[in-house]
């Protein structure tokens, strides 16, 4: 089976998914969110290891889950004590082992933690926060995660697309060398446009120039976590952050964009809504 029918297979099963989960709610959708937490996180501290860096894993997955709970039972008093104490244990635990690279140890597994599950954690909060607001719209967190997701689908093929047709300008060389400003543009009016189409067949009652705002945002900060994403593998010297999703990689290459983008839409979401 080529890479394409591979891609188009994992496309198949996966989005009906994200689909079904996200439109239950609830502790389903917690359950695809701390599914792609724990992935990519793994994922993130395998590319520290190929660096003979050694982050904690265990503790580090732990921190993250803490998190995630603190969101979704809103119970932060409990879990958030949790959560300070397994930080704690990360620097006990560091102690343990006497290596060298104590700074980088700690900071990588810390980075780890608040890369991945703690911007996750914000976009779980985001929903809930949505679906309050609206309360007179049916699904109004469902719609708001599927028109953000829309909008990062549409941002990521435009750029593609362009890029790769129209792509003159390197956008940064360092970093991706196939991404061009052409492309960048492209998948910034492409994100604009699916928020705008999100608004005018009133999918939320949002206000037009809110709409826009959230379109200008996925495009330059969803592009943005496509570049910190290609940068840490860069810096790992692999391609893809795994293979667990034949034909579209990792976790991380999956869904870089969506982990980098939710703490910006948790800050739009309490500002503008």
């Amino acid at each position: 089976m080529n890479e394409f029918a591979k891609r188009v297979l994992v496309a198949v099963f996966g989005i009906p998914l994200v689909i079904m989960l996200t439109y239950l709610g609830g502790w389903y959708f917690f359950a695809l969110i701390f599914i792609i937490a724990i992935g990519a996180q793994i994922e993130f501290y395998l590319m520290q290891k190929k660096k003979n860096l050694h982050p904690h894993f265990i503790l580090g997955l732990i921190s993250g889950l803490l998190l995630l709970l603190g969101i979704q039972t809103e119970e932060w008093h409990f879990f958030g004590q949790l959560f300070i104490i397994s930080l704690m244990l990360i620097f006990v635990s560091e102690m343990r082992r006497n290596n060298k690279n104590v700074s980088s140890d700690i900071g990588v597994t810390l980075l780890g933690i608040f890369y991945i599950p703690f911007f996750l954690a914000t976009l779980l909060y985001s929903k809930i926060h949505v679906d309050r607001f609206f309360l007179s719209v049916e699904n109004s967190g469902f719609k708001f995660i599927m028109i953000l997701l829309a909008g990062i689908w549409i941002c990521d093929t435009f750029a593609y697309g362009f890029g790769k047709f129209f792509g003159k300008h390197k956008l940064y060389t360092k970093v991706s060398p196939n991404k061009t400003i052409e492309g960048g543009v492209a998948g910034l009016i492409g994100a604009v446009c699916a928020f705008a189409l999100a608004k005018f067949f009133h999918c939320l009652p949002m206000e037009w120039p809110a709409a826009i705002l959230f379109g200008l945002v996925v495009g330059v900060i969803g592009q943005t976590g496509d570049l910190v994403e290609s940068w840490f593998k860069r810096d790992a010297g692999i391609k893809d952050s795994s293979n667990i999703l034949p034909g579209h990689g990792g976790f991380l290459d999956r869904f870089d964009s969506l982990i980098f983008l939710s703490p910006a839409m948790f800050v739009l979401v309490l500002s503008v809504l």
